[in-house]
Formats: C-alpha cells, structure tokens, sequence
C-alpha cells in the first residue's frame, strides 16, 4: 500500500479572486469620493437668519460652488461659525483675502437688493482675492463690498466738494442709457469726496479725457416762457439718484484706470465749467437770482450762477457765464443790462418778465476784451440795432411814445422805438427809432415823420371838423408814421444818425403821397455814413 505524498499548490488560490476585486472596487469609489468631495472652511457671521443647513448655497458670479454643512457657536457666544463645504476647483481661487458676505433681501426708499432670495432664500456670496495663500477660515462682511478693480471695464475716480447722496449700484447714465454703476463713496480728510465709479467695456469709448460728469436729480424743469419743458429721468434714479456724462468732440481716448474727473452738483454746473467765466456788479433792486439768464438778439448766451452782496450792502456781485463760441462778444464797450416788466403810456412791456423774473440782455462793444462789466438798470437812450437804418427823430415833448413804439408806413409797422432823451439843450426831445432792412428804401432826405397816436381834430365851430387816426392799434398803443414824396422831390437816401423833425400832426399833402420804391435789403455800404451838407448826412451819387 502506498503512502499518499501531500502537494503544496503555489499561487493565489481562485477562492480569493471575489474579496481582492470588491476590495479594489472600494478604494476605487472611495478615491472617486475624495475625488468628488470639496473642503471645508469656516465663515463667522453674526446672525444665522435664514440660512439652513444642506440647502444654504454659496455663490460666485451666479455658479454655485459650495453648501452649508452645519452651525457652531464660538466659544465666547459672539459668533455662529457656518461650516461650509466648497468644491475643490474652488479651492485655488478661495484665497485668505477673500471676501465673504450673506445676501438678503433689502428694501428702503433709495435702495432694492437681493430680489432673488426670494426665490431660492439668503446665500453667501465670494469675491477672490488677489493673494496666492489658500484660506479656510473668513469673517462675513456687513455688506456687499466695493466691486473689484479686476472686473472688466474703465474704473474711474470723481472728485466732489458737495454733497454726494449716492450709494454702491447707482447707475451711471450716458444719453440716458445706463452705461456704468458707482462703486464707492470715500469722505477724504480735506472734506472731499471720492466716487469711484465702473464703466462697463462695450461703453468705455464714449468717455475721454473732457468728459464731464454731474449728479442726475432724476427731474428737470427748464421755464422759458411761453416753452414749459420737464425731463424725467428713468424711476430707478429718481428713487436712488444716479450721474450723467456727456462728452464734448476732440477728446482724447481714456486708458488709465487711475483717471480724476471732477463730479458737477448739476447738469447747468457741468455745461459752466466749459463756458467763459464774467463777473458782473449790479445794484440790489433789480431783482436778479441766481440762474437769471443772459441774452443776445433774443437768445440765451449765459446764465447767472453765483450772488454775493458787496461790503457796504448796496450792490452785488454775481459771477455769469457765457457760451465759449461768444467770447468776441465780451470786450469793453459791451453794454449789459436788466430788462424787466414795465408800465409804460398805458401798455406794458416785456410781460414775460411778470412769470420768469428779469434777465439781462447783451449790446456788444468794440474795446479790448474783458472779464467785469457793470450792469445797467436800462437800455442805452441811443441804442442802435446792427441791422436797418437807425434815425433820430426830434420833438417838443415825448407824449404817449416810449421804448419799442412802431414805426408805421402806410399803417403797416416797418419799424420800432429803440430809446428816448433830452437833447444837450434840454429843449426838445430825441425819439431813436430803427427801420427794418426790407424797409429802409423807403426812407428818403424829405420824409415827413410825425406822431401817429390818439385822435387827430381839425376844424371848429364855423368849419367842417375832422376828426381821424391811423388805426385802433396806434390809438391804444400809440406810434410814429412817415410818408415819402414823390419823384425827385424825395430827395437822396440817408445813412445812419440822421436827424429828423417829428410833427405833432401830419399835413394833408404827406397823406397823398405815393412814391414808386423798390422793398428789399439795401446792401450796407449804401447806408453809412459818407458825406455830410449842410448838416444832413446822405449818400453821395444817390
């Protein structure tokens, strides 16, 4: 019988094939979980109000990259420390100078945030820093903090030493389109204030190195009687204010982030600071404010910005400014002064004043050029228009005439009164009056002027009375009218400064007369000054 020899079989038995490969398939999930799993860091907060642990995300620019995982008091009970659970990919960009807040819903009269918690409940919101030091533990901010200088677009520095009402997320307005947000407020130590403001990239080539800023108030009203006119700007700036820009042409593209600009109070501020600078001096009782406004030939050339009284009290000095493009204007000789409502014969003048309040109004010189002007409490007696022909009509007494009077030509109005004084002499009266340009053939060396207001009456008892005038309309406001002779008995034309004799009532002949005279702009050299007989100034070769 033999004896059995027992076999020692090498190698790994197949009963073990099963364990090794459900070990393996452990370790491989457990790697993939490691793989999968974030890191945990902690943010003390204050004040846990709707936050919930496992639901309470945390946001970077929208993307979710983390979740609350649990609470924990510190030990002195000052803080709730939220233990959080981010995402590894995050994990670079959470850096020891992160910044990390809690996002709720807020509701004042000047600002709305976080409508969208509404929805999905308060969250933690991250800013990245810019160390390169990895961060696991943080303090909530307040707040939402300024947005970083690393976001895209043209970050910029206004300067102000007003006032500034504006908080973080204030629009920034170019043609009233919202082209920018405020960042910041800074108060610095000389009581300036800084604003910091973001332009976003599609709109950073509308500003340039003129670029003038200024608060938008949300409404506007301009008054320039019989034109009502009011600017609303979009809700959102009425309730939470907002700055304008506008850009002048020739500017130069801006590049630095480190710009200054300065902030206006006011869009009329920010038009000043690109016009001409004047001082004025005017007595006190005129009337004038701040914001009364300067004309030329009807148009509005500056404005009235600031008023201060004079040492002694009796007169003020305002600083104005006019429109860059009439700096010709301003030059010595340049006569300024107030028009205001007037009751003048009966009638009353400049009644648009009553509502808008006086203005001044600009008759410019020929000196050098100047900054002061003294402003006068009425028109010049002699002003002449640079238009037509000025004449000097001259009279025993002023009547019912006075300042912008008409001139009539067959009852139709070709000009106007432009000023009344004594003569040298005191004995008579000097009536200055205009003649529109398509008019000023008409007037010749023996055109007869004479006082066209009121009721005429001729005659008496043993004859036949007459009684006549030229219209309802010179009989209530009164007026002056001419006639011209015929043919060669009218005599040359005249040029500018003539003297002519008013009479009080015209002779029946000058009725009659009926000159054949071509209308029409008479060229400029033709009525200027050329020659002068016997006291008469006329036009030679006429």
């Amino acid at each position: 019988m033999e004896t059995p020899v027992v076999k020692t079989k090498k190698g790994l038995s197949p009963i073990w094939i099963l364990p090794l490969l459900a070990l393996f398939l452990g370790a491989l999930l457990l790697y993939k979980d490691y793989q999968k799993s974030g890191f945990m860091i902690t943010v003390q907060i204050k004040n846990a109000t709707g936050l919930t642990a496992d639901r309470t995300k945390v946001f970077f620019k929208g993307l979710p990259i983390g979740t609350l995982k649990s609470f924990s008091i510190s030990p002195d009970l000052l803080w709730i420390n939220a233990n959080i659970e981010i995402i590894k990919e995050a994990k670079e960009e959470l850096t020891d100078d992160s910044k990390i807040w809690v996002v709720k819903p807020e509701f004042s009269f000047n600002k709305i945030t976080g409508l969208d918690t509404l929805v999905k409940g308060s969250y933690f919101e991250v800013q990245p820093g810019t160390s390169k030091v990895p961060g696991d533990s943080f303090v909530a901010l307040n707040e939402a903090p300024p947005i970083s200088s690393r976001v895209p677009g043209l970050h910029l520095t206004l300067t102000a030493k007003h006032d500034v009402s504006l908080g973080p997320g204030s629009p920034v307005y170019y043609k009233k389109i919202e082209v920018g947000e405020v960042i910041s407020n800074i108060l610095k130590d000389d009581t300036s204030i800084e604003t910091k403001i973001l332009i976003y990239p599609k709109y950073t080539k509308h500003v340039s190195d003129k670029t003038l800023f200024f608060i938008s108030s949300g409404l506007q009203i301009d008054v320039n009687l019989p034109k009502l006119s009011i600017h609303v700007d979009p809700l959102k700036t009425i309730l939470r204010g907002g700055i304008s820009f506008m850009t002048p042409g020739g500017g130069k593209a801006l590049k630095s982030n480190a710009s200054f600009h300065h902030l206006y109070k006011s869009y009329q501020a920010a038009i000043n600071s690109d016009n001409l600078s004047i001082d004025l001096i005017f007595s006190i009782e005129n009337g004038l404010t701040a914001d009364s406004t300067i004309q030329y030939n009807g148009v509005k050339i500056g404005i009235i910005s600031e008023l201060t009284l004079s040492k002694d009290y009796k007169n003020v000095h305002a600083k104005a400014y006019i429109n860059k493009k009439l700096k010709h204007l301003l030059v010595e000789g340049t006569y300024i002064y107030v028009v205001r409502a007037k009751l003048n014969a009966g009638t009353v003048s400049n009644l648009g004043t009553i509502i808008s309040g006086p203005y001044l109004n600009l008759i410019p010189g020929n000196g050098k050029a100047t900054s002061q002007f003294s402003v006068h409490d009425s028109r010049p007696v002699d002003m002449t228009i640079s238009t037509g022909l000025n004449l000097v009509l001259e009279t025993n007494r002023l009547g019912s005439l006075g300042y912008d009077k008409p001139v009539y030509y067959r009852q139709v109005q070709v000009g106007k009164t432009t000023g009344y004084e004594l003569s040298p002499t005191g004995q008579n009266v000097l009536i200055y009056i205009n003649i529109s340009p398509p008019y000023v053939n008409l007037i010749r060396e023996n055109t007869k002027f004479w006082n066209s207001s009121g009721i005429r009456v001729k005659g008496g008892l043993m004859t036949t009375m007459k009684i006549s005038t030229e219209s309802l309309a010179t009989l209530i406001a009164g007026g002056i009218s001419f006639s011209t002779p015929d043919g060669k008995e009218m005599g040359k034309r005249l040029a500018n400064g003539h003297h002519f004799e008013l009479s009080a009532d015209p002779d029946d002949t000058w009725l009659n007369w009926s000159p054949e005279l071509q209308l029409g702009v008479i060229p400029e050299k033709l009525i200027k000054h050329s020659a002068t007989k016997q006291g008469k100034t006329v036009i030679e070769g006429d």
